[in-house]
């Protein structure tokens, strides 16, 4: 009874505080640039890639630039730039093998995206590197601890990687993306962001629109 009156508060109260030893007040100690990106119905998150590289798995494919994107979703759907109605369904209703999208962008990434809606959020360098252990953690391995890449990716500089966890709703690519999120310590309840417009709504608390 204790753990749901909990969560409803949660909700309620619509995003979980800061993590003060990750994400201080003082934007001065938050060098580090990431991106919510939302593009409809997904959202996914872009971070400088020289605060995270380290933690990125050794792979041809990877992509490589100044900023990388991440997206997780089902293994069909999201791969298939044409994919219909019924693979959606199945994404939705099914628990499915996962993939991760990686994306490597050289241009301001409100360029690259220039249709899509974005907050910008500054974040510690601490931050920045839990949340590259989350992204490294969350890539499936072989037999012989490599990565699989599982698809050509969506962009150009793009790969789509196999990754940890089942999709199924409402486990959604947004929940990950605020998941990875909170790693920074910035004040966003992953359980609350089943849809992107919530992703978005959450990541505007402290961040900045600018497109």
């Amino acid at each position: 009874m204790k753990g749901l009156l909990l969560l409803l508060l949660i909700i309620a109260s619509g995003c979980l505080s800061p993590v003060k030893e990750l994400y201080p007040e003082d934007e001065n100690e938050r060098p580090v640039t990431v991106y919510i990106v939302s593009h409809g119905w997904h959202a996914g998150i872009a971070i400088e890639a020289s605060a995270i590289e380290e933690y990125l798995p050794s792979h041809p494919d990877m992509p490589s630039a100044r900023y990388l994107k991440f997206g997780w979703g089902d293994g069909r759907y999201y791969t298939d730039s044409e994919a219909g109605f019924w693979l959606m369904m199945r994404a939705a209703l099914l628990p499915t093998r996962s993939v991760i999208h990686v994306v490597g962008i050289d241009i301001p990434v409100e360029r690259y995206f220039s249709g899509s809606k974005i907050i910008q959020i500054k974040v510690s360098e601490e931050g920045a590197k839990k949340m590259g252990e989350f992204v490294e953690n969350r890539f499936r391995r072989d037999e012989n601890d490599e990565v699989v890449l599982e698809a050509d990716g969506l962009y150009t500089n793009s790969a789509f990687f196999q990754a940890t966890g089942r999709y199924y709703l409402p486990k959604t690519s947004n929940i990950w993306t605020a998941r990875a999120l909170r790693q920074t310590g910035y004040p966003i309840t992953p359980i609350y962001s089943f849809t992107s417009g919530n992703v978005v709504q959450q990541a505007k608390r402290d961040g900045v629109e600018i497109q």
